[in-house]
């Protein structure tokens, strides 16, 4: 995959510099941050799991103040089957020590076995779809992030949600959270976004 085509937008994946390469190992407190949930590393993956009706949170340390995109590879931890949830341009709320402002992206959630795109906790705006199913236990490569608050999460090479937000979250932590469920991680990529703008256009049909 060379390219992500938005709406008005075109990514260029092999020219957008990489910044962070990790795969999980005993080390993994030093990239990443536990707000909640349990968090070990398990022959090369990342397992998180929670138990209660909330999210699990783990974020980096890292504050990205550009437009990253996030990816990584990612399958439920079976007999889970839901709520495979990554975090993008997110902050900490401090004082419950929780997921503060941020965008959501997840795959069999939203209680109906959704996928699609949230803003934390921001009320009403978020884009979801039931028309992608996720397989549960399966293997799935996901990239997700935003350009100025035009977000995106790409399953497998297709772009399965787009969400514009016209108040949009500039910067932020990036990581995942698994809600009520448990999940596996590795293969952890995070790059800053090249990209141009792609103007479309219909041309007559008949």
């Amino acid at each position: 995959m060379k390219e992500i085509r938005l709406l008005g937008k075109r990514i260029d994946l092999e020219n957008s510099p990489l910044l962070l390469s990790y795969q999980p190992d005993e080390n993994w407190q030093k990239v990443f941050r536990r707000l909640r949930g349990t968090w070990t590393v398990e022959n090369g993956w990342l397992i998180g799991e929670e138990t209660g009706n909330f999210g699990g949170i783990l974020l980096t340390h890292e504050f990205y103040e550009k437009d990253v995109m996030f990816s990584f590879t990612m399958a439920s931890v079976l007999p889970a089957t839901r709520d495979l949830n990554a975090l993008f341009c997110a902050r900490v709320d401090e004082e419950n020590e929780y997921l503060g402002d941020s965008y959501v992206c997840g795959l069999n959630g939203w209680y109906e076995h959704k996928s699609g795109i949230e803003r934390n906790p921001q009320p009403g705006l978020n884009a979801t779809t039931a028309l992608y199913h996720y397989e549960p236990g399966k293997e799935i490569r996901m990239i997700c992030g935003a350009i100025g608050g035009h977000c995106f999460m790409v399953v497998d090479g297709e772009l399965v949600s787009e969400l514009y937000d016209p108040a949009p979250i500039r910067g932020g932590h990036v990581g995942f959270s698994p809600y009520c469920t448990k999940l596996r991680i590795k293969d952890i990529e995070v790059r800053e976004i090249k990209w141009e703008d792609f103007p479309q256009v219909y041309e007559p049909e008949f």
